[in-house]
């Protein structure tokens, strides 16, 4: 697939978002007329009783203050928080645009597969775990996409398939982003907006983390079997054959060795900075502004040190910043929506009346609930900071509301924002790749079907043994 493809798919799947924002920002408005308003009232302290829903007289809601909305969103209680999001995605993008461009995530990748290409499970075993990891920890998601021709031409070299080459790497980067271990954008933002430290209960999800990647593992696995037996089932067989008589002799051996001493370090780094952001009190106030500043830091340091000029950094983490800009006008629109439910005073009322359906019934119908609105939301919200900015104000009044952990609701968020991102047709990493790949989403659909509701059952059960183990 060629750049301008790439570029069509993600113009069209960014407007289709837009309208879909756009279009809930229309609901939000027609909800004012329709509800009557009311509020929560706040305490000394700046909590928000959630047991004292109060009524107000009125309706409506000014066509000024709809036109008006977005611009008031940036001086209202979470405008800070809609612009600490923003940065930080853009200087996580242009960050991992240095990396990319600077060989540094494919030299980490060339290194393991120089080592170990003649224990062909043992690598698919560490590339897969690398790229859960990269997710888990580290948010990388949409990044993981220009890896992907890497390991699929990889996976071709060692007689395995496309799919495969998807598998170990789109599909273990999706299901780390989902398992969350210290996921910024996810985990990271969730627990910041819900007030709780990033660690809490990450006991439970190193324990899910270890169960999905071996799931992934045997699935895997069970599939290069097949191949191997019968290479004609190989969903890919015809395109594949073709690929492999132009592929030749693949040599992974021209590993520049600071370039990977280089980059090893600074993800070790990260992943010590997100450690400490979250066990220092003080510093996990602002743990994501630090973050931020370290991903700038270090790729303008990482860029210097394998031998990139300063102006020629800034380039490249421009072009990184410029391509995820879409995704900054997203949050925004997201964020557009709770404040104009809010300014109109109606989110109580929405809340309220949410809340009461489940008032007197089981905890864990509630968490479920939770999960189930994640998974709606996410088929027309796949950006998981723009649905932190719109979902979780909501979820932290129903947690009080119905008597469960902020830790379980978090886990039902995360759960809920990831794992569909591999399967909905609106997700625009997925149509990138799956065009990259060459892979037709039809065939995608039903070769991952079963394991999307396996792994929907799975998920399930973790809320519902998480409750049981006060989670």
């Amino acid at each position: 697939m060629n750049k301008d493809q790439i570029i069509r798919i993600n113009k069209r799947s960014f407007l289709t978002v837009c309208a879909v924002l756009l279009a809930l920002i229309l609901f939000a408005y027609i909800l004012t007329f329709l509800l009557p308003k009311g509020y929560y009232p706040v305490d000394a302290d700046g909590n928000i009783l959630s047991d004292q829903y109060t009524p107000m007289p009125g309706r409506g809601y000014g066509i000024l203050n709809l036109l008006t909305a977005p611009f008031r969103l940036f001086t209202s209680e979470d405008g800070l928080t809609v612009i600490v999001i923003a940065i930080f995605l853009l200087t996580v993008a242009g960050a991992f645009n240095v990396m990319d461009k600077t060989k540094g995530v494919s030299s980490i990748i060339g290194y393991l597969i120089e080592k170990y290409r003649n224990k062909k499970y043992l690598l698919m075993y560490l590339i897969i775990l690398l790229f859960m990891l990269f997710g888990a920890l580290f948010g990388i998601f949409e990044e993981s996409v220009t890896l992907l021709p890497i390991i699929i031409m990889l996976s071709l070299s060692l007689g395995w398939d496309t799919f495969t080459g998807l598998g170990m790497c789109l599909l273990a980067a999706g299901f780390g982003f989902s398992t969350a271990l210290t996921n910024p954008f996810s985990v990271g933002l969730a627990s910041e907006k819900m007030g709780v430290n990033m660690l809490s209960g990450i006991g439970y999800r190193i324990v899910i983390f270890i169960l999905i990647y071996a799931l992934l593992c045997f699935y895997l696995r069970s599939h290069v079997k097949k191949i191997e037996a019968n290479p004609e089932s190989s969903p890919t067989y015809a395109e594949d054959k073709e690929k492999r008589a132009h592929l030749g002799e693949i040599s992974f051996n021209s590993i520049d060795r600071r370039v990977l001493r280089v980059y090893t370090g600074f993800f070790i780094a990260i992943v010590l900075i997100i450690i400490a952001s979250a066990l220092i009190p003080t510093l996990s106030v602002y743990s994501i502004p630090v973050l931020a500043a370290a991903f700038l830091i270090g790729a303008f340091v990482c860029g210097l040190l394998v031998g990139r000029r300063f102006g020629e950094i800034g380039k490249i983490f421009l072009s990184g910043v410029i391509g995820v800009l879409p995704a900054v006008l997203m949050i925004v629109l997201a964020g557009t929506i709770k404040f104009i439910l809010d300014d109109a005073h109606i989110l109580a009322t929405v809340i309220e009346k949410i809340s009461a359906l489940f008032t007197g019934t089981s905890p864990i119908v509630g968490i479920l609930f939770i999960y189930l609105v994640i998974l709606i939301v996410e088929f027309f919200i796949g950006s998981a900071t723009a649905k932190v900015v719109l979902i979780i104000p909501i979820i932290k009044i129903l947690v009080a509301k119905l008597a469960i952990s902020p830790n379980i609701a978090i886990l039902a968020f995360i759960f809920g924002d990831g794992y569909n991102d591999l399967i909905y047709p609106t997700n625009p990493v997925l149509l990138i790749a799956l065009g990259i790949a060459g892979f037709s989403y039809g065939k995608w659909a039903k070769k991952t079907a079963g394991l999307q509701i396996l792994v929907l059952i799975i998920t399930a059960l973790f809320l519902v043994i998480g409750y049981y183990l006060g989670y």
